[in-house]
């Protein structure tokens, strides 16, 4: 009978104090990350093998793509899958002429200027374009959003509000809609060579530079994927294999058959464009790191003292004024002619190179190689190996991106000590964003709080620039 009532009085104190709130969070928490989810995402094979992933081939005659929901089956190289019948320049403008005219329809409260509506108009008409001429498209996943969405995201932030469409809007800054296109298209080009999903390369280049081929960042990354000279060493490692460095020449080659293409140049001119891109070449095994000099920066005052502005006399100044709009400010309109001359002269000495960091497309298909490798990465802890979903992986790629693998592989080690029954497998995007915390962050990948921070705020806005956005009422 004593026996019976020392264990009635246990069980009413546990229901009282070990069942709290706080405790049952806990414990559904832990449900919630350990019970895989009904709809789990295939497996994507490892570099250097292909990717499970290769676009749908879209009917030329229906063609209301915008970017592919999900992946399509496994195939094992990248050639055209099936010939395509050839499209007079007129059927051709016509099968994209409406595509996404409704967009700006919908954004009426939106401010457009021409050249921001015909360049968003382009990187939308660009995918089914690609896929009409050439068969090359690129691939999403299944939690992505698609191109109205992408183009939602930057128009909605406020680098397009206080820089871009200022930018675009006053010439005395020099915007370069060439630049921009050279940009897009060479982000979509890589995105299908390479095998990643096309949404987080997008973002992952924009949170990198906002598309700014001369951004340089404190640390001295430079160019659109903001590459380092870290960066570049374990590029040049990967393209060691011959497999890599094909591809890589590949996405080169046809890159100048974009931009060589008469039915692309058509449509371009359709859409209000007047541009005639540069001939791309095979990317040179040397990329240099560019640096600027003095007599550059000597250079670029004399440019801007023949178009009257008198500051250019002052090279303190102008190196001051350059790391600045290097690091993404915006000069005031009495230094808007900085802008245009000293973007305008990088390229012509620096940029126009293959061989520089500095240059579009050198940068974007280097940057991706680094990218792609983090994707398909193989993460594993001695034998143990996590077997990650690629939503999973775009999330690590982006952090290992920036920081290298190592943390990323700590941060496994510990999640999986924390919880032991955890599915790697079933871990989708939702789940790892609620596992990314600061904590957890500092723990593997032992740098500076402000650091850390960093890092997490940085792929947050990745995923929230490529995912798709929640329903609201």
């Amino acid at each position: 009978m004593e026996f019976s009532k020392k264990i009635l009085i246990f069980l009413t104190s546990f229901r009282q104090h070990v069942l709290s709130l706080p405790v049952l969070f806990i414990i559904l928490l832990s449900l919630f990350l350990i019970v895989p989810e009904t709809s789990q995402s295939p497996n994507i094979a490892y570099y250097p093998q292909h990717s499970q992933y290769h676009p749908r081939i879209f009917p030329t005659t229906k063609v209301k793509l915008k970017v592919p929901d999900s992946p399509a089956n496994s195939v094992k190289h990248l050639e055209i899958l099936q010939s395509i019948p050839d499209l007079s320049t007129n059927q051709l403008l016509q099968s994209v002429g409406n595509l996404h005219r409704s967009y700006f329809e919908k954004k009426k409260n939106q401010f457009f200027n021409e050249r921001m509506r015909r360049i968003i108009m382009m990187f939308m008409q660009f995918e089914s374009i690609s896929r009409q001429i050439f068969n090359r498209g690129t691939v999403s996943l299944p939690t992505q959003t698609d191109l109205e969405g992408l183009a939602d995201h930057v128009v909605e932030s406020r680098w397009y509000r206080e820089a871009l469409n200022r930018f675009s809007s006053n010439n005395a800054y020099g915007f370069s809609e060439e630049r921009m296109l050279r940009v897009l298209m060479s982000i979509h080009t890589a995105a299908h060579f390479f095998e990643v999903p096309y949404p987080t390369l997008f973002c992952l280049f924009f949170q990198e530079s906002k598309f700014d081929f001369l951004a340089n960042s404190a640390t001295g990354a430079k160019g659109i994927g903001q590459l380092t000279s870290i960066g570049l060493r374990e590029v040049q490692r990967l393209r060691n294999a011959s497999e890599m460095e094909l591809k890589l020449q590949k996405t080169a080659f046809h890159l100048n058959r974009v931009y060589t293409d008469p039915q692309i140049q058509k449509w371009l001119e359709n859409l209000g464009f007047k541009i005639n891109f540069a001939k791309i070449s095979p990317i040179p095994e040397k990329i240099e790191f560019t640096r600027l000099s003095s007599s550059f920066m000597r250079e670029v005052g004399k440019e801007l003292v023949k178009e009257g502005q008198s500051y250019g006399e002052n090279t303190s100044l102008l190196w001051f004024l350059s790391k600045r709009l290097r690091r993404g400010d915006i000069l005031s309109n009495r230094f808007a002619h900085m802008h245009k001359v000293f973007s305008q002269m990088l390229e012509e000495q620096y940029a126009s190179s293959q061989a520089s960091a500095y240059n579009i497309e050198t940068n974007i298909l280097l940057s991706t190689i680094l990218f792609s490798h983090y994707y398909r990465y193989r993460w594993r802890n001695n034998k143990q190996v996590f077997n990650l979903p690629p939503e999973a992986r775009v999330i690590l790629a982006t952090s290992a991106y920036n920081h290298g693998q190592t943390g990323m592989r700590r941060f496994l080690i510990n999640l999986k000590q924390e919880f032991p029954m955890l599915d790697f497998q079933a871990l989708s995007s939702k789940k790892l964003r609620i596992l990314f915390t600061i904590r957890r962050l500092s723990n593997a990948i032992k740098q500076s709080p402000r650091k850390i921070k960093e890092v997490s705020r940085h792929v947050r806005n990745i995923m929230d620039c490529a995912e798709k956005r929640p329903l609201t009422s």
